[in-house]
């Protein structure tokens, strides 16, 4: 089943100068030295920011207990001096916070939450459950340490003080995008990692996605794993119920053995080449370098023909 989307969406307010960042860590642990210079890159840029309780803690392949990292969330929505809250890196956790979180917290204390890749369950839930616009973009101590830095930065600033009519892909849509299939069609931003998005079908966690735009990306996925993830969606009812598809960067998703196999473009243009609303592939966002960023509940427009992805509303209050 999937939870409701609020029809009327939460939108944060947009953070001035010197705002407060809080860091938390919702997936896998943070590297002490990457979290030096994520918070060094943001001081830099005049945000003051503050560290979750439990940010460096390590429990196996998580970031410290499932309680402890759902606090620090919920303590850094809580606290009123915090404007944004972003994700620190990805891997894999975060769904295991969605029944730990306090949804009627967060929608009193609306706020800026950016993140992507694991994040995306997170982010998704909060949708569903509170209505929350968030941004699908850098993870700080992952984008903000590497060259492209200020460019993800720049990108996702532009993003978070968008108004209604902008382009959501400041250089507009790259060389490399391909028009599975033509159309136009507006609808909410919907959408993540593809498997962290398959999982949580039947949770009610999952927004609905009747008449969405859907983005999807991955990685390290081969490409039959892109296609059982696609077919449960299918299977699902996600695929039929959307007005359009944008997808992303699927960065080392080449088949893994040399017994025959699809490639992961091939997949793609099987599963969305017929659809009867517009699919672009090859969208810059997901797990790249210089990676863009996605209101994620955010209503936009896509117009194949005319090469545009357009927001009809602005994501945050100014």
């Amino acid at each position: 089943m999937q939870a409701r989307l609020h029809d009327s969406v939460l939108r944060p307010q947009r953070p001035g100068p010197g705002a407060t960042v809080a860091l938390v860590a919702p997936s896998g642990p943070v590297a002490t030295e990457a979290l030096r210079r994520a918070i060094g890159f943001l001081r830099a840029f005049g945000y003051r920011t503050k560290v979750g309780r439990h940010l460096l803690d390590r429990a196996g392949y998580l970031a410290g207990t499932d309680e402890d990292r759902a606090a620090d969330i919920n303590r850094a929505f809580a606290d009123k001096s915090v404007d944004v809250i972003f994700v620190a890196r990805g891997g894999y956790g975060s769904a295991r916070l969605l029944g730990l979180l306090d949804y009627r917290l967060l929608q009193r204390n609306p706020k800026v939450l950016i993140g992507s890749s694991d994040a995306s369950a997170l982010q998704l839930g909060i949708l569903a459950r509170s209505g929350l616009i968030s941004f699908y973009g850098p993870l700080a101590a992952i984008d903000l340490t590497g060259p492209n830095a200020t460019a993800c930065f720049d990108d996702m600033m532009r993003v978070i003080c968008a108004r209604a009519g902008s382009a959501l892909f400041r250089r507009g849509w790259p060389k490399t995008a391909k028009v599975l299939a033509p159309g136009r069609a507006e609808g909410r931003l919907l959408g993540g990692c593809l498997c962290v998005f398959a999982s949580l079908v039947g949770t009610g966690f999952l927004p609905k996605t009747e008449g969405s735009l859907l983005f999807l990306e991955d990685v390290n996925e081969p490409p039959y794993r892109i296609d059982r993830y696609l077919t449960q969606l299918e299977l699902a009812g996600v695929l039929s119920s959307v007005a359009g598809v944008l997808l992303g960067s699927f960065s080392r998703c080449a088949p893994r053995t040399s017994k025959p196999s699809f490639n992961v473009s091939e997949v793609l243009q099987e599963r969305f080449g017929n659809r009867p609303y517009p699919v672009v592939a090859g969208l810059p966002f997901g797990h790249i370098s210089r990676k863009g960023t996605i209101p994620m509940g955010t209503r936009a427009v896509v117009d194949t023909a005319a090469q545009e992805l357009v927001l009809t509303e602005a994501p945050c209050l100014e």
